[in-house]
């Protein structure tokens, strides 16, 4: 199958998600600190190397077969990003998984899991959940390792809190996004519904001890899904478990999916693969050319840009033009 291009706690409220790439994501908020960050493969392969995570890469998948799955093997985890709609609150309200079924006895199962307690950090919650259930194969680094030490013992919710209060994780998490010239934190969100609400979500699929689970912060517990025979066997039946969750949003195609997996410019440069490193040296400067070109604040060149061009208003024009210009937006929004 192929990927098209392109409660008490609450999703992630990205009103432009899709716009710019099949990844992005844009809020006008901000939740306890926490911005919105593009959802594209180099930030969040650069967020966790910055974070102190060795030797990982997540990519995006463009199909959902075994084959291609094990074309980027190993794969520690999938995350399934999605437009969040009237179905899953149904189920959300009945306090019931879209499928598979609730694993209350989830640590005894050794399953880490944290809910996510604050908007904005749904990509990120997702990644830090599989790769605090992928430990024992990646080196999370001191900072990580110790966190997730810590909150071993926590309830879900307070696993949540603790991350969401890290100092660390936030100040890594925010330096991957754009500034903001005008602050429009004080614009009403748009109409719920279910075609553009601007709610988006983020959710783990991963193989723990044998056992797909299914790990989203939105969740009272994770979620079970297949047992495996084996972990190879992982590759083989997390495509159903994908297409039956793809399947409950009748006509939506809003979805996309990345693989968190081994670096696989380290894993060419072992094997002497001189295509494979340049392809991924190449994959590299771009990660950083775009991630760079975020970083800057263009709105305040475009404005003066602008106001040359239309030079001969007064002060008085050119403010009462602007002020039409964010109606007219705000009504887009709205739309």
């Amino acid at each position: 199958m192929k990927i098209p291009k392109f409660l008490k706690f609450a999703p992630c409220y990205n009103s432009m998600a899709f716009f710019l790439s099949p990844h992005f994501s844009l809020s006008t908020t901000m939740s306890s600190g926490w911005n919105t960050i593009v959802s594209e493969p180099g930030v969040f392969t650069k967020l966790v190397s910055n974070l102190g995570v060795e030797n990982v890469q997540i990519d995006e998948l463009y199909s959902i077969d075994s084959h291609s799955l094990r074309e980027v093997a190993p794969i520690y985890a999938v995350i399934f990003l999605f437009k969040y709609s009237n179905v899953d609150r149904e189920y959300a309200n009945r306090n019931q998984p879209l499928d598979g079924e609730y694993d209350a006895n989830f640590r005894e199962n050794g399953v880490f899991f944290a809910q996510q307690t604050i908007q904005n950090a749904c990509a990120t919650l997702a990644v830090l959940n599989a790769l605090f259930n992928s430990s024992e194969e990646i080196n999370l680094g001191e900072e990580l390792q110790n966190l997730r030490l810590f909150t071993l013992d926590f309830d879900p919710e307070m696993c949540g809190e603790t991350l969401s209060n890290s100092e660390v994780i936030r100040t890594v998490h925010n330096s991957f996004s754009a500034p903001r010239f005008i602050d429009t934190g004080d614009q009403p969100k748009p109409p719920r519904d279910d075609k553009d609400d601007g709610l988006y979500h983020f959710v783990a699929y991963m193989n723990i001890r044998n056992t797909i689970y299914e790990l989203d912060g939105l969740k009272q517990y994770p979620i079970k899904h297949e047992t495996l025979s084996s972990p190879d066997e992982f590759y083989d039946k997390l495509p159903a478990v994908l297409q039956r969750r793809i399947s409950k949003y009748e006509g939506e195609i809003r979805y996309s999916l990345l693989a968190i997996t081994s670096d696989k410019l380290q894993q060419y440069l072992l094997l002497g693969d001189e295509a494979g490193v340049q392809q991924e040296t190449y994959k590299r400067q771009q990660w950083d050319y775009e991630i760079n070109l975020r970083k800057h604040e263009y709105s305040r060149l475009t404005a003066t840009l602008v106001k040359n061009i239309f030079g001969k208003m007064s002060d008085e024009e050119w403010a009462q033009a602007v002020r039409k210009a964010k109606t007219e937006h705000t009504k887009r929004l709205l739309k």
